[in-house]
Parts: C-alpha cells; sequence; structure tokens
C-alpha cells in the first residue's frame, strides 16, 4: 500500500473519517469511521504526521473538488424566472393572510416593495418566461395570482416604456396591491355567472379607494404607488370609477395598470367564460376601448406582448400542437416548440419548429384546457422556468 499524507484540507473536526490513517511508520493510528471531536487534537495529529491510503485518499479529494465545483455552478446559475415568481404568489398570499397585522406594524411598504424588486428582477432575467407563466400556471388562488400577473405585465410595460427603477418600483407595487380592498370579493366574484347586484356593484366600484385607505394605515406614503391603487379602474375619457377622471387626471402608473389587468383578466378563465386566446384578449381590448386607453402605453403592450405571445399553445400546419416561446424574425413567424404530435401523442422531447416554413406554419391557437398533456415549462425554456414546488 503506498501512503499519502493526510493535511489540514482533508479532515474537520467532528466528522467521521473516511479511511484508515497510519503513523508514518506504517502503524494504524485511526481507524475507518472514527470521530476526532477536538480540532486542537485533530490539528496536533496532522502536525505530527498522519498518513492514508494513496488511492483513498485522492479519491476523496477528487469527489470534494466536485462537489465544490457543482456548488460554484450552482451558486452562479441565474434564479429561475418561475421559480422567483410562484414564491412570489406565496408570499402575497401569506401577506394577504396576515393583512391586519401587516397594516398595523406598518410592514407594508417594505415587505409589499421588496416583492416589486423580485418581480422586477425576474421579467428582467427572462420575460418570455414570464408572460409564459401567466398563460402557463393558472392554479391558486385567483385574487393572489391575479395581482402577481398583473404586475409581471406592469413590469415589462415599464421595461419597454424605460421608466426609471423608483418609479417601475413605485406602480408594480401598486399592480401586486391594487385589489387588496376586494380580495375575497374578487375570489366570489370570479365564480358568479349572475349580473351583479346594485350592492355588489357599490362594493366594486369602492375598492380602489378602500385599498388605497388600508395602505395609507398600513404605512405607504409613495404618491405614485397610491394612485396606482386608487386610479386603476379610471379612463382617460372619464368613463372610470371611482372618481370619473379625465385625461391626465389619471396617473401613467394607474393606466398601464390599468390595461394589464384587463388583460390578465381575459386570458383567464372564469365560471361563466373560457379564457381569451392571449393575442385575441389584447386585440379585442385595444378595439373596444379604443379612446379610452393611452395610444403610446398601448402601442408599447403590443410591443411587449406580440401578436403570438410566448406560453400560447397553437397549432401547426403539420398537426402538431407547440408553445410559442419567443419572438421570431416576423411578428407572425415566433418561435415555436412542439410539444404534441399530429396524432395527439406527446413528443419525447419539446422540437423546435421554423414557423417561417409552410409545413410548420402556425395554423390556428389551442386552448389550454383542451390540452391534457402538461406543459413542462423547464423543458420548453431550461432552467429559467424550472420550478419544483
Amino acid at each position: 500500500m503506498e501512503f499519502e499524507r493526510v493535511t489540514s484540507n482533508d479532515l474537520v473536526a467532528g466528522d467521521r473519517t473516511l479511511w484508515n490513517m497510519y503513523e508514518e511508520s506504517g502503524k494504524l493510528l485511526i481507524p475507518k469511521g472514527k470521530i476526532i471531536s477536538n480540532e486542537s487534537l485533530l490539528n496536533r495529529l496532522i502536525a505530527m504526521g498522519l498518513f492514508a491510503d494513496r488511492e483513498e485518499l485522492l479519491k476523496s479529494r477528487e469527489e470534494w473538488r466536485a462537489a465544490k465545483m457543482r456548488q460554484v455552478q450552482q451558486s452562479n446559475k441565474p434564479p429561475s424566472t418561475v421559480g422567483t415568481l410562484m414564491a412570489a404568489r406565496r408570499k402575497l398570499d401569506a401577506m394577504v393572510a396576515q393583512l391586519d397585522r401587516s397594516i398595523q406594524g406598518k410592514w407594508l411598504s417594505d415587505k409589499v416593495g421588496e416583492l416589486a424588486d423580485e418581480i422586477v428582477a425576474a421579467c428582467d432575467a427572462d420575460g418570455d418566461v414570464a408572460i409564459a407563466m401567466i398563460l402557463l400556471r393558472q392554479e391558486g388562488k385567483y385574487a393572489i395570482r391575479h395581482m402577481v400577473n398583473v404586475a409581471i405585465v406592469t413590469a415589462l410595460v415599464c421595461r419597454s416604456l424605460e421608466k426609471p427603477a423608483p418609479a417601475t418600483r413605485s406602480i408594480v407595487a401598486g399592480a401586486l396591491t391594487m385589489n387588496i380592498g376586494m380580495i375575497e370579493f374578487q375570489d366570489q366574484l370570479k365564480e358568479q355567472t349572475t349580473p351583479l347586484s346594485p350592492a355588489q356593484r357599490g362594493r366594486l366600484e369602492r375598492h380602489p379607494m378602500m385599498g388605497a385607505d388600508m395602505l395609507r394605515e398600513g404605512g405607504v406614503s409613495d404618491t405614485i404607488w397610491l394612485a396606482v391603487v386608487e386610479q386603476h379602474h379610471e379612463s382617460i375619457d372619464g368613463s372610470g370609477y371611482p372618481g370619473g377622471l379625465w385625461e391626465d387626471q389619471v396617473s401613467e402608473g394607474a393606466r398601464i395598470v390599468a390595461l394589464a389587468d384587463l388583460f390578465c383578466a381575459r386570458v383567464t378563465p372564469r365560471s361563466y367564460r373560457p379564457a381569451v386566446a392571449s393575442n385575441v384578449a389584447l386585440k379585442g381590448i385595444l378595439l373596444e376601448r379604443g379612446k379610452s386607453l393611452d395610444q403610446t402605453i398601448a402601442s408599447h403592450f403590443i410591443k411587449t406582448l406580440g401578436i403570438f405571445p410566448p406560453g400560447m399553445l397553437v397549432r401547426l400546419a403539420n398537426g402538431e400542437i407547440g408553445v410559442v416561446t419567443r419572438a421570431g424574425g416576423k411578428v407572425n413567424t415566433p418561435q415555436v416548440k412542439s410539444i404534441l404530435s399530429a396524432d395527439g401523442h406527446k413528443l419525447g422531447l419539446a422540437v423546435a419548429r421554423d414557423t417561417g416554413v409552410d409545413q410548420f406554419a402556425i395554423k390556428e391557437t389551442v386552448d389550454p384546457k383542451q390540452l391534457s398533456a402538461y406543459v413542462n415549462m423547464e423543458a420548453i425554456w431550461g432552467s429559467a422556468a424550472a420550478y419544483r414546488g
């Protein structure tokens, strides 16, 4: 047996030894599996001279180096956009569950601000994956999910508008809290199939002011943030509520959040209607609302979401069903990965298709609820879409 000297990098006080250790003469000194708990004793033994089987020791060192390399690679890997945004849903849900305590403790401003920063960072890391998550991950409480989804679209539109970071943070924070005056009521309305009663209509129209009052009580003094919450149902043509504001009376942040709110609501199924395809939803909003929308902001929504937003499910000319992943060379030829064959079988791997080629041209959109196969976002977008929840 060939010996190799043990160094201080090979042993840690309190750990079990991985090999027999010997004196230089070859006499067994410390058997494998023994714990040397005293660090000063360990240092004296190493200084005196400890030896182990060379092959075993070098193998242990190689395994240790490989483990450290994996740790470094993991720490250098950018955080998952989907993981961060799903965590944001959980954090906002926990905040809402303790809303009274948050208000009394004056925690809202800091906690929601931190959450806004996380959402902005996740969107900056991969905006396409963030949009796709809105369309493909519609589980969980609607009221919470909706506010996070609106915050995602808001963050991306603010980036397109080149808004300064502090203003973006305030507007995104507004999106995250726009409905805190009606959380339970909103979940109730989502399941309602009958028209609103006069009492319900009044309750709905009061929620912006109620939410802003709650924020003020909770220590929020940011005027941009508060304006978003108070005005996210106002329209520049005066048709909105609660104040019937006109044109520049409606803050830019509120205009952004209002459009994001409409879009995210349309692409989510309700008890009385299915979800609307995302490109149809945006087109419908722009046509319906017309002059009630800020045209500059509307153009940035189109730029941000595109004709075929990431996460949209489409049927190709060859019959395959795929997922839009990113923008393509032209607005009507996005990048797509097929996940189902023409006969409905799940493909082993998501296959990239060039929608600019006739064979793979987009034929129609597909309702996600009609798709029985689970869309594995990580398999399509990689680590940015990883989620283990």
